[in-house]
């Protein structure tokens, strides 16, 4: 079946309400934008060879959380600074539907949109809200232990996706703390040792890593404050 992409845009677009913006971008990516207090987001999908259809998952900013967190950051650390954080159509959706897939025939391209459609719906009302809880962004960040940090993407690129991490952990109040600053540490004293051209680089890692410790130990929690 041969599926044009601005027919697909407009299929979704009546699905999901007018709140939501869409683009059509290149490679296939057809790309929606929404917000609610708080949390900007993104969702999308890729139609490649006019049947392959795949829906890519959500893109989140959390604006209080990376607000907070940007503040205490390093100038020299922006760039390997992302505001954005990553989620899965399977990250917290119970139900296993396939989300990439050779679309047949019109049945099956409504099937496949009517299971997006309750992952997104699922996504909008349970998961979104939760996530301006920073406990519960804690509680999904320190699911995980430091070995499998890679399973859980909260934007940026190492070492600033950890500081991320650890601040949010320690905001959340969570057990994994010490855990991911200690071993967090660990991992830019082993980039020093395998990569002695950085000296530089890793100076400001460390500089960065000490700035966020000092804070996050001996400043108020600035969700408390808001509370």
């Amino acid at each position: 079946m041969e599926i044009k992409k601005k027919d697909l845009q407009r299929k979704i677009e009546t699905m999901v309400s007018k709140k939501y913006k869409s683009r059509l971008g290149d490679a296939g990516f057809i790309t929606f934008f929404g917000n609610t207090t708080g949390v900007e987001y993104t969702f999308g999908f890729r139609l490649q060879f006019d049947c392959m259809l795949t829906f890519t998952g959500f893109t989140v900013v959390l604006e209080k959380l990376e607000h907070f967190f940007s503040n205490l950051l390093l100038d020299e650390l922006g760039e390997y600074y992302d505001n954005e954080m990553v989620f899965s159509c399977y990250e917290f959706y119970p139900q296993k539907y396939e989300f990439v897939q050779e679309i047949t025939s019109e049945a099956h391209l409504e099937e496949f949109l009517s299971e997006f459609y309750k992952c997104f719906s699922y996504y909008e009302q349970e998961v979104f809200p939760k996530l301006l809880d920073i406990k519960f962004l804690a509680d999904y960040v320190g699911s995980v232990p430091f070995e499998r940090k890679a399973e859980i993407a909260v934007g940026g690129s190492f070492p600033v996706h950890l500081f991320k991490k650890i601040a949010i952990l320690k905001w959340g109040n969570h057990s994994r703390y010490e855990e991911y600053k200690n071993e967090t540490l660990k991992l830019i004293d082993l980039y020093a040792v395998k990569k002695p051209e950085k000296k530089e680089e890793v100076t400001i890692f460390k500089q960065g890593f000490d700035y966020l410790i000092t804070h996050l130990e001996n400043e108020p929690n600035p969700f408390y404050k808001l509370e």
